[in-house]
């Protein structure tokens, strides 16, 4: 008796163990909606001007169809919602069984819905970027992140990399689902993009797919432009150094916050931010829009402190949002410009130095000389699309 006893209890301990060592993948999205918004025929788009010389559009004899998707993914504490995203998919009228590569391209910081993949106004036939990739040939799906589109109604977990990569993910294996039921055939390959917010949802994303998804998801290459990847590093320079403010304090300020509620912090604005700014920001986020004063001068001395402290509750923050320390062998590349204003070169710069020296050897580093952070966003599309057009044709 004793015997069979102890037998149940080891079963038990084991079967425990398992099953809390072993992380859980979320369950797979679920692809709830598929909507054609609009049809650009290929006079339409040969009617698209950019007024930018950087960016070369040649719409060939393409047209593409426009489509938002809902499908549901997982936030970080398991709680199922479902997200949006916009999915171009191109044609041509000389070619109509070509296949062509899935991209996915993430979007920058936007503040507003206005400003994301579903609130484009498709009823005016304008240059975009994912518009621009696909009259190259590329399937683009886009993800709204969490916080907007069909995810409007919780708040957007601002560069926060768990809850970017999921929702990521999960819009690829979505559209995948969507191009399946449409009878859409693609040749197989998959690069990812991104700027800003959308170069750390890239990275962010990569890394969960090369880790979790492989088989699903298996990534061809990938493309991240200027993003804050190194954390605990950038948070470090823009509380010591003199920042430009306004713009620069919104974000900075609002990824603070963001880490504060996603974290369970739970500290008083002024626990941030000195007086009068505490007081500007608990009011309105947009007013720090307005702070011209260096970021560094608007933190408080316990704030600064806590930075510099890897063992303090925002320091493990900064580290849970941290991408230097893993290893890719997807061809990969950080590019960014020298004399960013917003997002310190330094972030490429040490998150290349970490990866390489754990092994990821062909991850490449372009650093542009000049170029201030939104501008060089038309940089980073041209130098991504060259890119990827060379690996698309050697590995297809």
């Amino acid at each position: 008796m004793r015997n069979s006893l102890f037998i149940a209890l080891i079963a038990s301990v084991s079967f425990l163990f398992t099953t809390c060592s072993t992380p859980q993948l979320p369950p797979k999205p679920v692809l709830l909606s598929s909507t054609q918004i609009v049809f650009y025929g290929n006079s339409l788009l040969q009617g698209i001007v950019t007024s930018n010389d950087s960016l070369l559009y040649q719409p060939a004899d393409y047209q593409i169809s426009i489509n938002r998707i809902t499908y549901q993914t997982t936030l970080s504490d398991g709680t199922t919602v479902t997200a949006s995203g916009i999915v171009y998919v191109p044609s041509q009228l000389n070619s109509p069984n070509k296949k062509y590569p899935l991209l996915s391209f993430q979007h920058p910081t936007a503040f507003s819905n206005a400003e994301t993949p579903s609130g484009t106004d498709f009823s005016k036939v304008i240059f975009s970027y994912p518009l621009f990739l696909a009259t190259h040939g590329y399937i683009v799906a886009c993800p709204d992140y969490i916080g907007y589109g069909a995810a409007d109604q919780i708040p957007h977990n601002y560069e926060h990399r768990q809850t970017l990569a999921q929702v990521t993910v999960d819009m690829l294996l979505a559209t995948k689902t969507f191009l399946t039921q449409k009878g859409i055939n693609s040749t197989g390959q998959l690069f990812m993009a991104g700027y800003s917010e959308g170069g750390f949802a890239s990275m962010a994303a990569q890394k969960l797919a090369e880790e979790r998804y492989k088989d699903d998801l298996p990534v061809t290459a990938a493309s991240c432009g200027a993003g804050p990847y190194a954390m605990p590093a950038f948070f470090k320079y823009v509380t010591q150094t003199s920042t430009v403010g306004g713009i620069a304090n919104y974000i900075y300020a609002w990824e603070t916050l963001s880490y504060n509620r996603i974290y369970g912090l739970n500290k008083p604005v002024s626990y941030y931010f000195k007086a009068p700014y505490a007081a500007q920001i608990e009011q309105s986020l947009d007013n720090a829009r307005t702070i011209t004063t260096s970021f560094d001068q608007v933190c408080t001395d316990q704030f600064r402190a806590d930075i510099q402290n890897p063992s303090s509750p925002f320091g493990k923050a900064l580290a849970d949002n941290d991408l230097t320390g893993w290893q890719t062998q997807t061809p990969t590349r950080l590019i960014h410009s020298q004399e960013d204003e917003i997002i310190p070169f330094l972030t490429s710069q040490q998150t290349y130095a970490s990866l390489r020296q754990r092994g990821s050897s062909q991850l490449t580093l372009v650093a542009l000389p000049t170029g201030m952070h939104v501008p060089t966003e038309v940089l980073f599309v041209r130098r991504t699309l060259d890119w990827f057009e060379q690996i698309k044709k050697t590995t297809y």
